[in-house]
């Protein structure tokens, strides 16, 4: 296994223990997995719904029929359902977890990013929705070094240069960047304004971005925390060094 490959299976386990900790599932409560793909980086398989014990309370939605369709081939107790992350097509606190892995980056502009927040905290109870770190020296999607310190979008013009395309094991040229806009802390914390942000590292700095939203939420929890590599739980509120601001 790549050392790319173990560090995000490391990040990957502890999203996990991390949303067992903090929405306390149960198998009575309803479950949105916004997003949910069978596909990931190549894989072929749904890391939430394979580790959910409880399937048959998960509702998944994605945008695009034909991931929703092998969804339903897959998981058969899992209901499937078309829906657009920026107008969802169920009622308020329908879903007593709403979890999104890395969908958030990927819904358009700000103005969308915070359309999906909206509806993320008007459909649940509790939320856990993940996007990786603006700030953080190496972008994942096209992985490439450092593009994510330049103005603006800058590193998506670089990843229309070259980008790693993860279906091919390659990288690319010439490829359709336009799908991505990374976000900062400051950025999610202002989408979820009812929750609070953990950063969640593994190497030397936070990789990942968690909007966490809690029923009961404890008055003293931070509004930004950062959970280290050797850490269960929310530490410091303190910034990690970055190249811009929030």
């Amino acid at each position: 296994m790549s050392l790319f490959a173990r560090l995000s299976a490391v990040s990957r386990k502890r999203k996990l223990e991390l949303f067992h900790e903090t929405m306390r599932p149960a198998p009575s409560m309803r479950v949105l997995d916004l997003g949910a793909e069978i596909e990931s980086a190549g894989d072929d398989c749904c890391k939430f719904m394979d580790q959910y014990p409880w399937k048959r309370m998960i509702t998944a939605a994605n945008i695009d029929p034909r991931h929703v369709e092998k969804i339903a081939r897959r998981y058969p107790e899992v209901e499937a359902v078309v829906a657009d992350a920026r107008s969802l097509p169920w009622p308020d606190k329908h879903f007593d977890i709403v979890y999104s892995n890395a969908v958030i980056e990927h819904v358009g502009t700000f103005e969308d990013q915070k359309r999906m927040a909206s509806e993320v905290m008007r459909v649940g109870k509790r939320w856990f929705i993940t996007t990786p770190n603006r700030w953080y020296p190496f972008e994942f999607h096209l992985r490439l070094p450092f593009v994510t310190w330049l103005p603006g979008d800058a590193y998506l013009r670089c990843g229309r240069i070259i980008r790693y395309n993860h279906v091919r094991k390659r990288y690319v040229t010439g490829a359709d960047c336009s799908g991505i806009r990374l976000m900062t802390a400051g950025e999610l914390m202002r989408c979820f304004s009812g929750g609070r942000v953990i950063k969640q590292r593994v190497t030397f700095m936070a990789e990942t971005l968690i909007a966490v939203g809690e029923l009961e939420a404890g008055k003293d929890s931070p509004a930004c925390a950062e959970q280290t590599e050797s850490q269960g739980r929310p530490a410091s509120p303190s910034e990690p060094a970055r190249s811009g601001p929030d």
